[in-house]
């Protein structure tokens, strides 16, 4: 019926008369589906998805023939109840064998397809790869988390997200999270897309399924379970990779069941005095049970930083023959202190180095310090003191955890090894504190001025001045010192009036975390931002539904940092103010700048802290007795720092096109799958 007569109602239409044929527009009736065009009455109902022959969305055209209204009532609606009816015969149910084939079918698919970049791979020189294999792996843990939990729910996987609660569960490792998140999100916006609900039907139909709501969830989860399994079956396609080397937790199919007890490296219980030893092989699942109880105590960058050398410390324990705790001895930790003075520096930035075992990597060192000499240039080889004091603290970390769950590790020492800690005095001489003169250039930007275009031309003179991160950020960066991420992530809800006016309330976010207790503090929003049109802004990004108040610092489709991102867009642009007066450490300088100026306008030290959020050290009575500033103190000692951002001059509210429009931004990236 729908096919047919939907082309007979389209050539039912178009045998009316030339006087019939001409009119300005259709006009609706009160019954449903039921339009008037001059004098004739037509039905024109949007054809049932549940039609799968007929184009989706299309609609029907049936003239009635009829001028006459209480006519073409009665037979509108015997039509509606017709095709409903119609609808209803086809709400059939899919069975389980059914439900089957849909999944053998979609993982065999998804198999061919691996396959086929596994062989290219390995024609690439990377058979053995464990990148390669982590990918995989990493996409198909998110194409889980789509078939667990469908694609209704918006899964953050922090916190108390149930998506994170259920990979913590099936031991994937802390440190993918991250790119597993950034896989689910772009799988999602997929397969909320309609082109992803027609291929659904079109495969439904395909399998004499009956295409109804229901069942193209059950089949779209069924898909997305197939793709997880096949993703997730590594064992042939990525034989050749060392699985020592990746964090997942990875079992052979060859496996016998004692190898079960075995893979978890933990020796079995000792006999008499004997000491329980863990293995070095299972070092990573261990870090991964240290970084699971410190918590939210540890950011995302943390746990990275801790199993990163974990994975370094067992490669250079493997290159000595050690198998297990009992057998590291003093010597070992020299070697590994030894080994951070000889890698390059940037080793953790690069996937092809990360694979590297630790001989590998130190064979990089000194190709890296050769062609430096060659080329008359200081190689980048060997970590900062800062560095290995980091790597020290989280080996010291995963000590006491291994010794603490009562595996035999001797009592290291890192004295004479690790660097020593920067005396206070040397400390204030690192970084450059900027003045109030220093910064001013900036404000003479074409950011404020006027600039090309919203894109690559915001660096140059033109008529345009646009409200965003770029505009705001820099004045409240200046005036308040706070740190990137807890500006750059503010979201809309986090801005407040209060009886004595605007403020920011600096607090844990949806969108990002805050550094420790005293970072959440309520801030005054400085009078210049105001005169600015930072009251007009936020209206203007709370009418548009965003939670981030700079959503042009975010992403729709992959996980970022919008303190990264303004890092990168807005350096670029303050080099060019500042040209060769442009210090090291740009944004971080204008925090120090602040508490500068502050205290040399006479402001105490500790209000300078409350500000900044600090926690100052020294009496009693300021950690203990008393409570933080409070806003009118604030907004007192605020008013120390001079207003360097008077030749601004304000302009009409102009939003990013694309965050106007709610497109996504042009830099986005799809994440790699």
């Amino acid at each position: 019926m729908p096919k047919g007569d939907a082309q007979a109602g389209v050539g039912a239409a178009s045998t009316l008369g030339p006087t019939q044929g001409i009119f300005v527009m259709a006009v609706r009736h009160e019954v449903e589906n039921l339009i008037r065009r001059g004098n004739i009455f037509y039905w024109r109902p949007r054809i049932p998805a549940a039609f799968i022959q007929c184009p989706p969305r299309s609609r029907l055209s049936l003239t009635l023939h009829c001028s006459d209204h209480r006519k073409a009532q009665i037979i509108g609606r015997k039509l509606n109840t017709r095709l409903a009816e119609l609808k209803m015969q086809s709400q059939e149910t899919m069975s389980k064998q059914q439900l089957q084939k849909l999944f053998e079918h979609e993982r065999d698919r998804e198999l061919e397809r691996l396959d086929d970049i596994s062989t290219m791979a390995k024609r690439n020189g990377r058979g053995a790869d464990v990148m390669e294999m982590e990918l995989d792996l990493e996409v198909g843990w998110a194409y889980q988390l789509l078939a667990k939990f469908g694609t209704r729910s918006d899964l953050s996987l922090e916190g108390n997200c149930p998506g994170l609660a259920f990979l913590l569960k099936s031991e994937v490792p802390a440190s993918h999270i991250e790119a597993i998140g950034a896989n689910y999100r772009a799988e999602l916006s997929i397969a909320r897309s309609a082109g992803f609900e027609d291929g659904i039907r079109r495969l439904i139909y395909n399998f004499d399924i009956p295409d109804t709501a229901l069942n193209r969830e059950r089949a779209m989860s069924k898909i997305f379970e197939g793709r997880a399994a096949a993703l997730l079956d590594i064992n042939d396609r990525h034989e050749l990779v060392d699985r020592s080397l990746s964090e997942f937790k990875l079992r052979s199919r060859t496996d016998d069941p004692s190898a079960d007890a075995r893979s978890t490296g933990k020796a079995p219980k000792p006999q008499g005095g004997e000491q329980r030893v863990v293995a070095v092989s299972a070092f990573e699942q261990e870090c991964e049970e240290l970084i699971a109880n410190m918590g939210k105590e540890w950011e995302p960058a943390t746990a990275r930083d801790a199993m990163a050398l974990v994975r370094m410390f067992k490669s250079v324990l493997a290159e000595h023959g050690v198998e297990h705790s009992g057998q590291i001895e003093q010597y070992h930790i020299g070697r590994l202190r030894q080994h951070f003075n000889d890698i390059p520096t940037d080793w953790g930035r690069s996937s092809r180095m990360r694979a590297m075992s630790a001989l590998e990597l130190r064979a990089e060192g000194d190709r890296l310090r050769k062609a430096a000499e060659a080329a008359g240039t200081k190689a980048k080889v060997g970590l900062s003191s800062a560095t290995i004091r980091k790597h020290f603290g989280n080996l010291q970390h995963f000590l006491k955890h291994v010794r603490g769950h009562g595996f035999d590790v001797a009592d290291w020492s890192f004295e004479g090894l690790r660097p020593k800690k920067p005396k206070a005095g040397l400390i204030r001489l690192q970084q450059y504190k900027p003045s109030p003169k220093d910064i001013a250039p900036i404000f003479a930007s074409p950011i404020y001025t006027g600039s090309l275009d919203c894109r690559r031309g915001r660096k140059k003179p033109g008529r345009h001045i646009f409200h965003d991160a770029l505009y705001y950020l820099p004045i409240l960066f200046t005036y308040l010192g706070a740190r990137r991420n807890e500006f750059a992530g503010l979201a809309v809800e986090d801005v407040e009036q209060d009886e004595n006016g605007l403020v920011i309330q600096l607090r844990t976010n949806a969108l990002r975390r805050l550094k420790n207790a005293q970072s959440h503090r309520t801030l005054p929003v400085p009078d210049e931002l105001v005169r600015l049109g930072f009251l007009e802004y936020h209206a203007a990004i709370k009418r548009l539904g965003y939670e981030a108040l700079f959503p042009d610092l975010f992403s729709d489709r992959t996980r970022n940092d919008p303190g990264d991102r303004f890092y990168d867009t807005f350096t670029p642009i303050m080099q060019e103010a500042l040209g060769e007066n442009m210090w090291k450490r740009s944004l971080h300088a204008l925090r120090h700048g602040m508490a500068d100026t502050l205290k040399q306008a006479g402001v105490p030290t500790e209000v300078i802290d409350d500000i900044s959020g600090r926690l100052s050290e020294g009496s009693e009575t300021n950690t203990r007795y008393t409570n933080p500033a409070g806003l009118p103190l604030m907004r007192s000692a605020l008013t120390k720092y001079p207003v360097i951002t008077a030749t601004i001059e304000p302009a009409p509210l102009q939003l990013l096109p694309w965050v106007e429009n709610k497109q996504a931004p042009p830099w986005a990236r799809k994440g790699k799958a």
